[in-house]
């Protein structure tokens, strides 16, 4: 799990850990033709939040409305998954190609106290994604969005150890209209990921 989040802030992680679940119940999903990522549709609601993106100003989920969207949670401190993750997420943007285009990718922080806008942006430049936008928000706003993910994060505080966050890999999938479509995580290769992303693509 991803750590390295000093303190626990004000975050309400008392509300939030108590009601949520990681991730997704994989036993909830409808199962797929084997090699195919998973299929979440009608499990999740429609892509709906009111954030700040990294380059300060207000968007919601109309403003990418028309590109399939790939969303994840996590923030700039993480030293374990998110790196690993996003390292991932170019490489199915490389794989996609002029595809790309119609896709965009949505880094939300799960740690708005360090992760505005400037250290989103600065973040993101380190993976050269044109295709990539960092959200952050109150603690209210994100927690509302990852609830309706059933996605959840926690402090950690190993015995001897520094404070850190522990939170998962998902990958959100939603489709132009804001559908929630698919799940993958870093089990899923990133050739399978960019195929199925493909089938999602407008015609």
């Amino acid at each position: 799990m991803g750590k390295n989040f000093a303190g626990s802030g004000n975050f309400g992680y008392d509300r939030l850990a108590a009601g949520l679940v990681i991730a997704l119940a994989m036993g909830a999903c409808n199962p797929t033709e084997q090699g195919h990522i998973k299929e979440v549709t009608g499990h999740l609601p429609d892509l709906s939040f009111s954030l700040s993106s990294d380059e300060g100003q207000p968007v919601t989920a109309k403003t990418y409305e028309g590109k399939v969207l790939l969303m994840y949670f996590g923030f700039t401190h993480c030293r374990e998954e998110c790196p690993i993750s996003m390292a991932r997420l170019t490489r199915v943007m490389h794989l996609l190609g002029e595809d790309a285009k119609r896709t965009h990718i949505l880094f939300v922080t799960v740690d708005p106290t360090r992760d505005g806008p400037r250290e989103l942006r600065r973040y993101l430049a380190q993976f050269n994604l044109a295709q990539a936008t960092g959200l952050t928000g109150t603690a209210d706003e994100i927690g509302e969005l990852a609830k309706r993910c059933r996605n959840a994060f926690r402090p950690h505080f190993p015995p001897g150890g520094d404070g850190g966050l522990m939170h998962g890999d998902a990958v959100y999938i939603f489709d132009a209209q804001g559908h929630a479509r698919l799940l993958a995580t870093s089990a899923d290769p990133e050739e399978t990921l960019a195929e199925d992303l493909r089938d999602l693509l407008p015609s």
